[in-house]
C-alpha cells in the first residue's frame, strides 16, 4: 500500500462522508487515465469484456420526468428535449439492436427500467422497448422485470400500470420521498395523500403484488418528526417493500446544503427508520435500505440484488445509462449534460452512445463492485471470490484486521458483515477497499461538491 495509513484514510472517509457514501469512482475525472475514445476501439473493448461472460443483466434508463426534482442526480432531461420521446425511443431501439450483436444469447439474469419516470412514455411505447428486449436477448424464465412510476401518474391512468403488468413487469417501484408538504413543495414535486392512496389503488387492481415505495432522508430541513411521519403514513399504505435512499447531494440543485447535513443527523434518521419499520413488519438487517415484508424476500429487484450480492455485470442503455462489465466501466452520452443530442447523434452515425468507458484494471474493478456491497451491508466471500477469482480476506488482510479490531465489521457464515457501529461510520469503512489511486484521490479532497 503507498503511504496513507488506514487510520488517516479512516478519519478522511468520516469527514467526507457525503462523497465517501456515494456510488464509486469519487469524482468524473477519477479514471480519465483509463479512458477510450476511438469508436472502433470502443466496440472492440465491448464485444472482448462481455465475451467473457455467461450471463449479465440489463438496465434502460427513460429520461423523462415531468420537471428534474431538486434532489436529482440523474439523467433527466427537460425543455425542448421532453417532447422529443418518440425519438428517443426509436433511437433507444437502435442501441438494443447494437447490443444484440454483442450480447448474443448469453443468460439475462436481472432487468430494470428506471429513470428518469419510465411511465411519462406511451404504453404503446414501453411495450415496443419491452418487446424489442425479448426479441434481442435471451431472458432467463426467472428473471423478474422492475419498472418505475409516479404517484400521479399511477393514479390518474389506471390502464397504463394494467398494461405494464400485462407486458411481464411484476416489480413496480414508486417514489414518494416525503408526505411533508412544505419539502415537497421545496424539491419541485406534486403529491398529496389521495394521489398516494389512489396509486396504490392502482397498483394493486392492475395485479402487482410487488410493490416498493421509495423514501428519502438526510434533507437539510428535514427534522425527525417529518421523517416519522413519512414512515408511519407508508407502512399504512402496506407496500411489500420500502426503500430508503440517503440524499447524496452530488450533482443536485440543492447541493450546497450537504455542509449543513451532519453525520449524526443522518445516522440518527436512519436508526429510528430501522426500528420502526421492523416493528411495523418491514425486516432488513442494520445497514440495509430496502426492507421487506415479504419473509425470505431480499425486496431489491433482481438486477440489483445480482448485481450487489454477485457483483454480475450489467449494460445499461439509454441516456446517461451506466454499465459495468467484466472489467470495464462505461457512461452513456447525457451522463453530464442531460441532454439527447450527443446520443442521438452517435446512434445515427452508427456508433454506441457512449460518453465515457473506461477498461479497469483488477484493483479498481474490485472497489467498484465493493462499494456497491454496502447497499446490502455485507460481503458473500464466496460470490466475491467467483467473480474475481481471489481470495477476500487474503487481498484485504490488514484493512481487515483494522476494522474489526474497531468494532466495525464481522465474518460471519461465508461473509463480511458491516456491525452496527460500522454501518454508521461506514464513510470511513468503504475507503479500506478502494484502489491505492482512489485513497491518494480522497487524501486531496478539500471540499465537498
Amino acid at each position: 500500500m503507498n503511504n496513507i495509513t488506514l487510520e488517516e484514510l479512516y478519519e478522511k472517509g468520516i469527514k467526507m462522508h457525503h462523497i465517501t457514501n456515494t456510488a464509486y469512482p469519487l469524482t468524473p475525472g477519477s479514471f480519465m487515465r483509463y479512458k477510450v475514445t476511438d469508436a472502433r476501439e470502443i466496440q472492440k473493448l465491448l464485444k472482448q469484456d462481455i465475451d467473457k461472460l455467461t450471463a449479465l443483466s440489463l438496465y434502460v434508463h427513460v429520461p423523462f420526468c415531468q420537471s428534474r426534482c431538486k434532489f436529482c442526480e440523474y439523467a433527466v432531461v427537460s425543455g425542448d428535449d421532453f417532447e422529443k420521446k418518440e425519438e428517443y425511443v426509436e433511437a433507444l431501439l437502435k442501441e438494443l439492436d447494437m447490443y444484440k450483436e454483442i450480447i448474443g444469447d448469453k443468460k439475462i439474469l436481472g432487468f430494470d427500467m428506471g429513470g428518469g419516470t419510465p411511465t411519462q412514455l406511451e404504453t404503446d411505447q414501453i411495450k415496443r422497448i419491452t418487446e424489442r428486449l425479448h426479441q434481442n436477448f435471451n431472458f432467463d424464465p426467472a428473471t423478474e422485470m422492475s419498472i418505475e412510476t409516479t404517484p400521479v401518474i399511477a393514479a390518474r391512468d389506471y390502464d397504463k400500470i394494467k398494461a405494464l403488468h400485462d407486458m411481464g413487469y411484476k416489480r413496480i417501484s414508486m417514489g414518494v420521498q416525503t408526505v411533508n408538504p412544505r419539502l415537497l413543495e421545496a424539491f419541485g414535486r406534486e403529491g398529496n395523500n389521495s394521489i398516494y392512496e389512489r396509486a396504490v389503488e392502482s397498483i394493486r387492481q392492475a395485479g402487482f403484488d410487488k410493490f416498493n415505495i421509495d423514501l428519502m432522508y438526510g434533507f437539510l430541513n428535514q427534522d425527525m418528526a417529518d421523517f416519522k411521519n413519512t414512515l408511519d403514513y407508508t407502512t399504512k399504505l402496506l407496500p411489500e417493500y420500502i426503500t430508503l435512499y440517503r440524499n447524496r447531494y452530488k450533482g443536485t440543485k440543492i447541493a450546497s446544503e450537504a455542509e449543513g447535513v451532519t453525520l449524526d443527523k443522518v445516522n440518527s434518521q436512519y436508526k429510528e427508520a430501522h426500528r420502526f419499520l421492523n416493528e411495523a413488519g418491514y425486516a432488513a438487517p442494520y445497514g440495509k435500505n430496502t426492507f421487506s415484508r415479504l419473509e425470505g424476500d431480499y425486496g431489491t429487484s433482481d438486477y440489483l440484488t445480482k448485481r450487489v450480492i454477485d457483483g454480475l455485470p450489467y449494460v445499461g442503455m439509454g441516456l446517461g445509462a451506466q454499465s459495468f462489465g467484466h472489467q470495464y466501466l462505461a457512461y452513456n452520452e447525457g451522463a453530464s449534460t442531460k441532454t439527447l443530442k450527443n446520443y442521438f447523434d452517435k446512434i445515427e452515425h452508427g456508433e454506441f452512445p457512449i460518453q465515457d468507458i473506461y477498461p479497469l484494471p483488477e484493483s479498481e474493478a474490485i472497489a467498484k463492485m465493493l462499494s456497491v456491497a454496502f447497499y446490502f451491508a455485507f460481503v458473500d466471500l464466496a460470490k466475491f471470490k467467483a467473480r474475481f477469482g481471489v481470495d477476500f480476506e487474503e487481498y484485504f488482510k490488514e484493512e481487515i484486521a483494522f476494522l474489526k479490531e474497531r468494532g466495525l465489521i464481522e465474518m460471519q457464515d461465508g461473509k463480511m458483515v458491516v456491525t452496527e457501529d460500522g454501518v454508521e461510520q461506514v464513510g470511513g469503512v468503504i475507503p479500506m477497499f478502494y484502489s491505492n489511486e482512489s485513497r491518494e484521490e480522497l487524501m486531496k479532497i478539500k471540499k465537498l461538491f
